[in-house]
């Protein structure tokens, strides 16, 4: 498939061009030459997405294979018409667009100038009505007030985000008492699995460790379960197998449930 080719060609001309490290587990920060080749193009595609590679992902790819787990989430936050919804690391937008009829407001945050434009795009209406914000930022570094939510969700971004107990903090922290907390944290694992980033930039965590990081961060009531990560649909299959030939296994999308007491 074309989407297949595209993407491990530009695996092959991240291999000729060499500096193929692996980053650190202990390291914070993802520059793009502590990347491994492949580190590099699921950077460009899917983690913060830019130039030709991030414009055919949030235009193509991310909507559809988003799909099941927007549902999932939805599933999970049981919005009420009053209330207030932050998305960190909103992609386009799509997930709050299909969202915002059913509560008050909405917000979102991404640090891709690609995505930021479609989300935009995307709840024009309710951005014009004041019901809406869209926010070029850091995740670890929310410009909002305290208490500002209701509830707040992250959906197939948190394991790329340098540095994930911050970013933990900074949705505490803009969370109002009682307020929700629905993430998707990584991916399944099997236990006393090492905390560890693939192709040095996405996270992977054992249970007991998400449950640890967001305990201490100030969250009760921690509950999780497992999302399929790809559909059945055949962009979804297309993607699975340059994940297959990337050798990466395609597990599925652990979601945390939580409450700010």
């Amino acid at each position: 498939p074309y989407y297949v080719n595209l993407v491990l060609a530009a695996v092959r001309r991240e291999l000729e061009a060499g500096h193929d490290e692996p980053q650190a587990a202990h390291q914070q920060a993802s520059p793009d030459h502590q990347l491994s080749a492949v580190g590099r193009v699921m950077r460009q595609a899917f983690g913060i997405p830019s130039g030709p590679l991030g414009w055919i992902s949030t235009r193509a790819l991310m909507p559809l294979i988003g799909g099941s787990v927007y549902q999932d989430i939805a599933d999970a936050l049981h919005l009420r018409a009053d209330d207030e919804l932050l998305d960190v690391g909103c992609g386009s937008g799509a997930f709050l667009a299909r969202q915002a009829g059913h509560v008050h407001r909405v917000a979102g945050i991404d640090l891709s100038d690609l995505q930021i434009e479609l989300a935009r795009r995307n709840l024009g209406d309710r951005i014009t009505a004041g019901t809406a914000d869209i926010v070029k930022g850091d995740a670890a570094a929310l410009p909002w007030p305290d208490d500002t939510f209701t509830v707040v969700t992250s959906m197939e971004s948190f394991a790329g985000f340098p540095d994930p107990e911050q970013v933990l903090a900074e949705m505490f922290r803009v969370l109002r008492p009682a307020g929700r907390l629905v993430v998707n944290i990584g991916e399944a694992v099997p236990a006393g699995t090492p905390t560890q980033r693939r192709w040095g930039l996405l996270w992977l965590w054992a249970d007991d460790t998400v449950q640890r990081m967001v305990e201490q961060a100030g969250f009760t009531d921690v509950t999780m379960h497992y999302t399929p990560a790809w559909g059945d649909d055949p962009l979804s299959k297309a993607t699975m197998k340059v994940m297959d030939r990337l050798g990466a296994e395609t597990r599925d999308l652990r979601s945390v449930s939580a409450t700010k007491p």
